[in-house]
């Protein structure tokens, strides 16, 4: 194995929990209450898809620019005062950086909350390139979200670990060739027995993975 790409929400850093307390706080101030299905789906797609996905899904009146300010706002305020590091996340990162691997952050969330979070913790210091839905052009459903990442860092697929707590994502990455690693976090605890029994390698913390 030559490279891995790692989650950011809910795998790196601890905020799974709070996107879907505030997707439902959010949709709440406008009468609704979201499905669990539909906040499934959301986890592949970055902010702004996310929102037009819901806004057609529950027929919202904003329009998308204005559900996007909205939205925007509570998200940068979460990302600069109060997400916190996924347990051992630094430690791991130093391991497969020690060992060579090349090491990417493949995400749904925007880059400019991407940067808040990797400037807060110095994720930089260790992942050499950010892959965002936005700027792949594919949601992480998709294999081609992930064979992109393989042939912008030049690396075949079968070498390629992902580490990401989504089944959705976990189910397109091994589609495309890449060895997942599936990782629990209580906020998708509903479809861990998915993970368990599509993917070869899952684990509970992050730790873990030096035993892969």
């Amino acid at each position: 194995m030559k490279a891995i790409i790692f989650d950011l929400d809910g795998t790196l850093v601890d905020s799974m929990r709070y996107w879907r307390d505030v997707s439902k706080e959010f949709l709440k101030t406008k009468g609704i209450d979201i499905d669990n299905e539909v906040q499934h789906k959301m986890t592949t797609m970055s902010l702004r898809k996310s929102l037009l996905y819901l806004k057609d899904f529950y027929n919202l009146k904003e329009t998308l620019d204005v559900l996007y300010d909205e939205f925007s706002d509570i998200v940068t305020d979460f990302y600069m005062n109060k997400v916190e590091l996924k347990e051992n996340a630094i430690e791991i990162l130093e391991y497969f950086k020690s060992k060579g691997f090349k090491i990417v952050i493949g995400t749904s969330t925007a880059k400019n909350f991407v940067d808040i979070v990797a400037d807060k913790f110095n994720l930089y210091d260790y992942a050499s390139a950010v892959f965002t839905v936005d700027g792949v052009g594919h949601y992480k459903s998709e294999v081609k979200f992930f064979t992109s990442i393989a042939d912008s860092i030049e690396e075949d697929t079968q070498d390629i670990y992902l580490v990401d707590d989504s089944f959705i994502a976990l189910r397109a990455a091994k589609d495309a060739g890449l060895v997942p690693v599936g990782i629990y976090d209580e906020n998708s605890d509903d479809k861990w027995h998915i993970i368990k029994e599509e993917q070869k390698f899952y684990i509970s913390k992050l730790i873990e993975l030096k035993e892969i």
